[in-house]
């Protein structure tokens, strides 16, 4: 799994077309706005398919952490399939992703998804500081 990770003061999306078979016919939801969270760009690799649970829990201790030491508790998970060579299927790339909001908000965390399969017009303002930007390879 990569993990291309900010820290944002906003984050705005609007869906615009379907890229993908597994994407719903209507966007939902079909735009968002979020305040103050951390907007995670998430790519499950082939590997994560015969890893599962582990790079699931490895995926919410990683974000537990990054969220304590930013003070948010806001996330956006968001299937960006372009951070590697490798892809997982769409499928469980989507289940992978449902199944870690559920697990966060078991954790206090507001989860936000973007609509799988959906490519997005969006607008983000990102912190200025080092650590508001980062790649994780789980």
């Amino acid at each position: 799994m990569k993990l291309l990770v900010f820290l944002t003061d906003s984050f705005e999306y609007s869906a615009c077309e379907a890229g993908s078979p597994l994407a719903p016919e209507v966007p939902e939801p079909e735009s968002d706005r979020v305040e103050g969270s951390i907007v995670a760009f998430i790519q499950c690799e082939p590997r994560d398919e015969e890893r599962g649970e582990a790079v699931l829990k490895q995926a919410v201790k990683y974000f537990r952490w990054f969220a304590r030491k930013r003070g948010v508790e806001r996330l956006v998970l968001h299937s960006f399939a372009h951070l590697a060579e490798e892809r997982s299927s769409p499928e469980f790339a989507r289940d992978l992703l449902r199944e870690l909001g559920e697990r966060l908000e078991e954790h206090g965390f507001e989860i936000h998804h973007t609509p799988f399969g959906w490519s997005l017009k969006w607008t983000m303002s990102v912190a200025g500081h080092g650590y508001a930007k980062t790649f994780k390879s789980l």
